[in-house]
């Protein structure tokens, strides 16, 4: 049984996801991941499906979000160069492969990457930075784009 039965697939448009982070208590937490697939499902509540694929040991970092109804979650997708798209994810399910799990979740846009820099302005806003010492933080987290850190080399 297909798992887009319910979509006509003619419509979607699928992306590679370049890095994929969730939020933990304020934190990004980096989910490493050995591939990965966004489809946006291009209906009016800017629905995505996002499939992940994890080695085993990794799915222990994933697994305490089961359950939650929304989760922030930040996806470079194409490339880990790009501004990440901000969503609220849903873990819809895991699927176990010969080498690792498939996790697969729910997701809605919250913020196109191409707004990713008023997202981090407003977040700083709200944590209170004024001034000059906000244009230097705002400066410096475009620049180093922490939520998109270095790919290390898996073999």
């Amino acid at each position: 049984m297909n798992r887009f039965q319910d979509k006509d697939v003619s419509c979607l448009k699928t992306f590679k996801v370049a890095a994929f982070f969730l939020e933990k208590q304020g934190e990004l937490l980096p989910i490493p991941i050995q591939d990965g697939l966004i489809i946006n499902r291009e209906d009016e509540q800017q629905s995505w499906l996002i499939e992940l694929f994890l080695d085993e040991k990794e799915e222990q970092s994933i697994r305490p979000f089961e359950g939650k109804e929304q989760v922030q979650a930040r996806v470079a997708i194409t490339h880990r160069g790009n501004d990440p798209a901000l969503f609220d994810v849903a873990i819809r399910s895991f699927q176990p492969l010969e080498k690792g799990v498939s996790v697969l979740l729910d997701a809605q846009l919250r913020q196109m990457r191409n707004k990713y820099a008023k997202q981090v302005l407003h977040s700083l806003v709200e944590q209170g930075l004024e001034g000059d010492e906000l244009l230097d933080t705002f400066a410096r987290v475009l620049r180093k784009r922490p939520n998109v850190p270095a790919q290390s080399e898996k073999k």
